[in-house]
């Protein structure tokens, strides 16, 4: 929901990790690996079973166990970010994520992705403030090459090092800038507030990302220097889990990480929290309509025995409905969102809130900065309750227990712990410290670093209204001002390693396990619900999706927006309740409900621990069933509705998705962007969402899908009381769609101000949705062209022109609709030739189809994923209610493998000539209409205007 962006966590079971004990092993038989120690998890315990070893050179190894599913998960963790970054020389830690994919001395240039692709897996890395880390999770017979993998990087990858390789991911990282920090609404508040909230040289002055300026006086010689500095072993962290032993793991790390020699020294770096002799002021002006305040406060530093009563102020302040701004600013409507959070870094932590006002309240950014201080500081003062810190508790330990669902979640937090405290299981001490928490806890922290505190209130207000900042500013960043001769770093002399084996001998993968699916059952309830259950014990909870055929492809003629109102107050009062109440019981019962508008269905999504199904599926039916439906509920939702719908029409994003619609479809549900326009909502009262929710909102041809490890006998039983008062069928219909014709070589232009990166969608009708027929044929043959990493376009417009930091094609559908789109942020000044390269790229693979390296690439990437499908709760769901919404069986995934076996080269061709006809494709672009106008009509292309409603 728009309005619940905030959704209480699920509990998860403190058992949960009981198939993780660790078999007993005879360490000294790893030569060269000492063992440092060993926890178990007794039953009814929460915490992650590990060994930690650590190799002569000083490599830290952390190994656990999982069976549950036939995957592993490897991760590696540099101390290093942009905190040991040198003044001058900011956003080489994060360059460094992007070159260590680029290929090593013995894995070739743009193969990491896709050797990890082709295995079956996903890849990704992370750079913070502090760390960086890369990781993949595959098949568990897959793991021996992950480690061939890493330790190459680790230990050869900066002789691979070129200064093409560093243009190129330059180039990326620009796009990367420009898509997250310059191109979005209020994308540089984060930089502005540590700029200001950290003085001139602190490590947390700049922000991972870095300046362009440093990058761009930067070379390779710095790159290597910077990576013979911080990346040896002994300044990392691999950390392994999943279906393996020590026995099996250890000989392969030694065997590619052993020979790999110690780094230089490194040392903890001091904590250094933010001082403030006295409040700062800033401001910014951005491409948005609405102002925002942000205000930060210095408090303490990762690890603090404050960080957790901190944290709490926080999810008191301004997390979720319940919390006192959103009830005080958003509920009065005074502000159009308020929020509240405490993020910590290892080295200084900070208090930050937050809050947009609301056109109509009169509220203003220097009210707010007022207001939001005043109550906060009653709420904490004067009105909080050890029920409400126990409310936190079990917040924060299920967010803390949800991350062990998945392999990657446990190996993660193992990873952090060790990497910031030198000790994996420091979940123990997080979870101690937080159920320790008492009411004078949460007051004694406030008075020591909030209340009357000094603090940066930062101002972000649309371009030429410099009047609405909060206060004049009296504070200005100093910024790195170069030599007039940098210094020249003499050439890096990079050490030798010697192996007993081949290092340029891939690894070949092991024997592939099964893969388990839980038991499936299928029963239709007697009002109508058709019910496909798992039956899954990997964990104690229920989790479950119910599709409500209402979506908003049912959205009466000319009322565009009303599925999307009627979700919205779903969410608000019951006959019997309050938003407040509701949350304060789910949070009780450590439970999550949220509805969503989607094209088709209304999506009702639900998990709880098992133990609390009947109490979670009590509130879940006074949502559904006993909406209050109140006029001031309504003119509230309604009012942020529109400031929201207003706010995002500021993205080029949504401006570039809706522009699509625009041209594919003719007037009608199809054509509209998801968020109605400022006229649509103008003509929706309360009584269409009334006649929505009577004529649409019932049960039969709804689709539920569970997986849960209760018994289907025992969880029909609990649904049945749950919702057997709801009665009825809908009585609308779902749009049909009406295809537009498309103009070749046209460009539909939609003027974004100043925008330096351009929004591209091109795109064209294809096949409906299916899971076995055209469309997912579609899929397999998309996938080595615009589907992957290593497809085609990416390849060529990222990893060669350095265009963009990403582009990315798929088929996808509803209804009767389906379509190809291909999309991307490209660098404002190469979009026309950006498109050109594109539409050389749809002739090629039009003319000469797919190569068989890439069909057989395509065959081993698609074959091998399916256990990553599988693992959690939410992936299962996930993957059962698109085989529900489609009415196929289990028998789908044997279908689905086979047809991935055997589609033949010819087919797969005839497709790519079908669907990727240059001449066949639509264009739209959302970028500055004055210069890309004169770009795109020297290319050739004809321009057309487009205005997004």
């Amino acid at each position: 929901m728009l309005l619940n962006k905030v959704a209480i966590a699920v509990i998860m079971a403190a058992t949960l990790n009981g198939c993780s004990q660790f078999q007993s092993s005879d360490a000294s038989k790893y030569a060269g690996a000492t063992l440092v120690e060993q926890k178990n998890i007794e039953g009814g315990d929460i915490g992650i079973a590990y060994q930690k070893f650590e190799l002569d050179n000083g490599l830290t190894v952390i190994l656990h166990e999982d069976h549950s599913d036939p995957l592993v998960h490897v991760d590696v963790t540099y101390h290093v970010g942009s905190a040991r970054e040198e003044m001058g020389k900011s956003g080489f830690a994060h360059l460094f994520e992007h070159m260590m994919f680029q290929g090593s001395k013995h894995v070739a240039d743009e193969e990491h992705f896709k050797i990890v692709t082709e295995a079956g897996g996903k890849l990704n890395a992370t750079t913070s403030t502090d760390r960086t880390n890369y990781f993949q999770t595959v098949p568990v017979n897959q793991l021996e090459k992950m480690l061939w993998l890493e330790a190459d990087r680790m230990g050869f990858f900066a002789q691979g090092i070129t200064q093409e390789k560093f243009e190129i991911q330059r180039a990326a990282v620009k796009n990367e800038r420009m898509m997250r920090y310059d191109n979005v609404p209020y994308g540089q508040a984060f930089e502005k507030l540590h700029q200001s909230l950290y003085d001139y040289g602190h490590p947390y002055s700049w922000m991972p990302i870095g300046y362009m300026s440093d990058l761009n006086r930067a070379n390779s010689n710095d790159l290597k220097a910077f990576f013979k500095r911080w990346y040896g072993p002994n300044n990392a962290t691999l950390t392994i889990g999943g279906a393996v032993s020590p026995d099996e793991v250890l000989p392969l790390v030694q065997k590619y990480f052993g020979s790999i020699p110690k780094g230089e020294a490194v040392s903890d770096a001091a904590k250094q929290p933010g001082t403030l002799a006295a409040s700062r002021y800033v401001s910014y002006e951005d491409n948005v309509s609405l102002p925002m305040l942000r205000k930060a406060y210095p408090t303490v530093y990762m690890g603090h025995k404050d960080e957790a009563a901190l944290d709490a102020i926080g999810y008191f302040a301004g997390q979720g409905e319940s919390s006192v701004l959103y009830r005080e600013l958003v509920d009065t409507q005074k502000a159009v969102a308020a929020f509240a959070w405490h993020q910590c870094f290892e080295l200084s932590c900070q208090m930050a809130f937050g809050a947009l006002p609301h056109p109509v309240s009169g509220e203003t950014l220097t009210s707010l900065d007022k207001r939001i201080d005043e109550l906060v500081a009653d709420y904490i003062q004067n009105k909080i309750t050890q029920e409400d810190v126990d409310l936190f508790i079990t917040k924060r330990e299920a967010e803390i227990v949800r991350a062990l669902q998945s392999v990657e979640g446990k190996v993660s937090m193992l990873a952090k712990f060790e990497t910031f405290h030198e000790n994996p299981g420091f979940l123990t001490q997080q979870l101690e410290n937080v159920k320790a928490l008492k009411v004078g806890d949460i007051k004694r922290v406030f008075e020591q670093y909030i209340a009357n505190k000094t603090n940066v209130v930062l101002s972000i207000v649309p371009k030429g209204k410099p009047e609405l900042i909060a206060q004049q500013d009296n504070y200005t960043p100093k910024f790195y001002e170069p030599k007039t001769t940098e210094e020249v770093r003499d050439e890096v002399q990079l050490p030798s390693i010697t192996d007993s084996f081949d290092r340029s001998i891939k690894p070949q993968a092991g024997v592939a396990k099964a893969i388990t699916l839980p038991d499936l059952w299928q029963v239709k309830t007697d009002n109508g619900i058709d019910v496909l259950g798992a039956f899954d014990t990997e964990t104690p909870t229920t989790t479950l999706l119910l599709q409500i055929p209402a979506g908003r492809l049912y959205d009466p003629e000319n009322k565009a927006g009303v599925a999307l109102l009627t979700v919205e107050m779903l969410g608000q009062a019951t006959t019997q309740s309050t938003p407040s109440e509701l949350a304060q019981q789910l949070a009780k019962l450590g439970a999550e409900i949220t509805f969503e508008a989607k094209s088709e269905y209304i999506e009702i999504k639900l998990s709880t621990l098992s133990k609390n199904l009947t109490a979670t599926l009590d509130i879940l039916s006074e949502k559904l069933l006993q909406p209050k439906f109140s006029e001031s509920d309504f003119a509230r939702v309604k009012s942020m509705v529109s400031e929201y719908s207003k706010s995002e029409r500021d993205s080029a994003k949504f401006l570039a998705d809706s522009a699509l619609s625009q041209v594919m479809y003719q007037e009608g549900n199809y054509s509209k962007p998801w968020l109605p326009s400022q006229a649509e909502l103008a003509t929706i009262e309360l009584a269409d969402v009334k006649s929505f929710y009577a004529q649409q909102i019932l049960p039969q041809g709804s689709k539920l899908s569970i997986v849960s490890d209760v018994a289907q006998s025992k969880l029909m039983s609990a649904l049945t009381s749950a919702l057997s008062q709801w009665q009825g069928k809908g009585e609308l219909d779902m749009a049909l769609p009406k295809f537009a014709a498309l103009d070749s070589n046209i460009v539909y232009l939609v003027h974004k101000e100043n925008a330096p990166q351009v929004q591209i969608r091109v795109a064209r009708h294809a096949a409906a949705e299916d899971l076995a027929a055209e469309h997912f044929k579609s899929q397999i043959m998309n996938f080595a062209f615009s589907g992957s990493f290593n497809s085609r376009v990416n390849q060529n417009l990222r990893e060669s022109k350095g265009y963009t930091y990403g582009i990315g094609g798929r088929f996808s559908g509803y209804g009767d609709a389906g379509q190809f789109v291909l999309a991307s942020g490209i660098n404002a000044v190469n979009v026309a030739d950006a498109l050109t390269e594109i539409q050389q790229e749809f002739s090629k693979i039009n003319e000469y189809g797919l190569t068989d390296e890439e069909i057989q690439f395509t065959r081993n990437s698609i074959a091998q994923r399916d256990a990553l499908k599988y693992e959690t709760p939410a992936a299962k769901l996930n993957f059962f209610a698109m085989m529900h919404a489609h009415n196929v069986d289990a028998d789908i995934v044997d279908v689905r493998a086979k047809i991935i076996e055997t589609v033949g080269k010819k087919e797969l061709n005839q497709l790519a000539n079908k669907y990727f006809t240059p001449a066949e494709m639509t264009y739209v672009v959302v970028g500055d209409a004055n210069t890309l106008s004169k770009q795109l009509e020297a290319k050739g292309f004809t321009v057309k205007q487009l205005t997004i409603q």
